[in-house]
């Protein structure tokens, strides 16, 4: 199937662009309709490229406004996890849903997701449409016999074929605080077995430091690296404690780091030195973290708020500049996972967004790149192509209503 967007703005230039099947085949002045199946007439539009959101638990809209007002460790252990042993299957289906629709409408083609009930998450990302990095978590909190367990669950998982080109299966541990040297060391093996991602939060907190310097003499970063845990092939979520040791180590390693700016702030866990992790060269993406702890899945608002912070923690103005920060949001990514995407040109993946210039928020239009770190919101956006289908057309979806009132009478039974 091919597809012919007509007049749409590239770079402040009007273009034609012809999809066919999953990538952009060409882009020019004026391309023939007859070359296409469908036309898409997008004046008053604009092309970018979509986003990549690098650390999300999404089932955890269900706990949106939970907990408020306390830090990360009190928070986890007296209003999430005690919720967490609760959640059923179908909860998690709903709620997974929920999440997609609203990473959708604000431009996310793919994230990264930790959670539990794990199969139920990718039934929601191959009815939706969208890409997703999936895995069963490694969290025994020390329990032998929860490790044993952990080991058969993970391995039954990854073992297990994907239904969709669109799903990539992970290996995810929790943190070295809730997950035992084994289980640590069996999840790097199971990665590295199946040449897959491996998914950590790491030094979020100034806590898990000092903790892990008392009981190993190495900060977390080391403690990993030793464990052989760091590789090209390691995603560590926020990041926001690091040393200089810690940072070389990373770069060394080739790790790509997924920056939650807002859920740090909001859990007053620290402020990630960005600036300084720029100039230091390592890879660095965008996420929102959980919806409990940010409180939305919005990367408009991550991008602006990591602007923000970063210029404010350095005292520097020049620091995270805008195009800095969009490639956080899209190509790094992209690039880290080794889809051809993350920019509009011929022969890339056709995942990307179209923006309302008809919006007060786009205007005016020639500094757009501008406007999507620092202005613009989901209204922005009218539609979201992922691997070249349309999941949001002219800022409808097809399942809306249906999955909005789904989410509904669940939480109203919940709460």
């Amino acid at each position: 199937m091919s597809i012919l967007i007509r007049h749409v703005l590239l770079n402040n230039t009007p273009v034609d662009i012809l999809i066919n099947q999953n990538k952009i085949e060409k882009i020019a002045t004026h391309i023939p309709t007859a070359l296409s199946d469908t036309v898409i007439q997008a004046e008053g539009k604009a092309i970018q490229p979509a986003f990549y959101n690098m650390h999300t638990h999404s089932p955890m809209v269900l706990f949106r406004g939970i907990g408020e007002d306390k830090d990360l460790f009190d928070w986890l252990q007296k209003d999430i996890w005690p919720r967490e042993e609760k959640l059923t299957k179908e909860q998690v289906y709903i709620a997974s849903r929920m999440a997609i629709l609203e990473m959708i409408k604000t431009g996310t083609v793919l994230f990264n997701d930790m959670y539990f009930f794990m199969d139920e998450t990718i039934r929601a990302i191959d009815e939706m449409g969208v890409r997703g990095l999936v895995s069963c978590v490694a969290m025994d909190l020390f329990n032998p016999q929860t490790t044993r367990q952990k080991k058969k669950d993970m391995t039954t998982f990854i073992s297990t074929p994907s239904p969709c080109n669109r799903v990539i299966k992970t290996v995810a541990c929790h943190a070295i605080y809730t997950v035992s040297e084994e289980l640590l060391l069996f999840s790097r093996d199971l990665a590295l077995k199946n040449n897959t991602f491996l998914h950590i939060h790491l030094a979020e907190t100034k806590k898990e430091v000092d903790d892990c310097l008392e009981k190993t003499g190495l900060t977390p970063t080391q403690y990993l690296d030793k464990l052989g845990l760091l590789t090209q092939k390691t995603i560590l979520a926020h990041c926001v404690w690091l040393n200089e040791e810690d940072q070389n180590i990373i770069k060394q390693r080739g790790c790509l780091i997924a920056h939650c700016p807002i859920s740090n702030l909001k859990l007053n866990s620290g402020q990630m030195p960005l600036h300084t992790y720029q100039q230091k060269g390592l890879n660095i993406s965008l996420g929102t973290d959980g919806a409990s702890s940010n409180n939305a899945l919005s990367m408009f608002s991550e991008m602006k708020i990591a602007a923000l912070s970063a210029k404010g923690e350095s005292h520097n103005i020049t620091a995270a500049p805008v195009q800095s920060i969009l490639n956080m949001a899209q190509k790094n990514a992209a690039h880290f996972l080794g889809l051809n995407t993350g920019t509009i040109q011929e022969g890339t993946l056709a995942d990307f967004i179209l923006i309302d210039l008809n919006n007060t928020l786009t205007q005016p239009a020639k500094f757009l790149n501008s406007h999507m770190v620092y202005s613009m919101d989901s209204s922005c956006i009218s539609d979201v192509c992922v691997n070249g289908r349309f999941v949001l057309q002219n800022k409808n979806h097809p399942f809306e209503n249906e999955i909005i009132d789904s989410f509904i009478n669940l939480s109203e039974s919940l709460f």
